[in-house]
């Protein structure tokens, strides 16, 4: 009987009783490196947590994503694909950088939690000086964007991508 009072009370709809002030929880990914290097650094693919930016929407030097709905997490790791002088209306890229950021970061229910990526908050880059270890680089490539790296192996010490059996 009490269902069924409930089920009146919201006129016989779940949705008249959600509560519409649900606070929302974002993530923006806030790519500072610059825009006029000689080969920009585009936000070719990024995760985390429980978004994943995909290369349809990729991010130019000094660019931000829109607002992307999430969960509230703590201390999780972000993860990037950089495209290095990529051009999107050109094809695909010709080389990628992985990033691992250095800490992991947080976001609170109803709070936008901004990710900088720079060489100041990721590593990676190997051109900074700051390469990542093979298993670092062999977690992100198998693991969160195997689609991206699917028949090529990525060495971390050199940044580089080679086709598997081209080695």
């Amino acid at each position: 009987m009490g269902l069924a009072r409930g089920a009146a009370a919201c006129g016989l709809s779940l949705a008249g009783c959600l509560n519409v002030d649900t606070p929302s929880t974002n993530v923006v990914v806030d790519n500072q490196y610059p825009p006029s290097a000689a080969r920009p650094l585009v936000v070719y693919e990024a995760h985390f947590q429980a978004i994943t930016l995909d290369a349809s929407t990729p991010i130019a030097p000094g660019g931000s994503s829109g607002p992307i709905p999430t969960i509230p997490a703590s201390d999780n790791t972000a993860y990037v694909v950089l495209a290095p002088g990529w051009e999107p209306d050109a094809g695909a890229p010709a080389s990628f950088l992985v990033l691992q950021s250095r800490s992991g970061f947080g976001v609170h229910l109803g709070d936008t939690l901004h990710i900088p990526v720079d060489d100041a908050t990721f590593a990676g880059n190997c051109v900074a000086g700051w390469p990542l270890t093979q298993s670092q680089a062999d977690f992100i490539t198998k693991i969160v964007f195997p689609d991206t790296f699917a028949g090529v192996h990525y060495d971390a010490l050199t940044c580089t991508a080679t086709p598997v059996g081209s080695e």
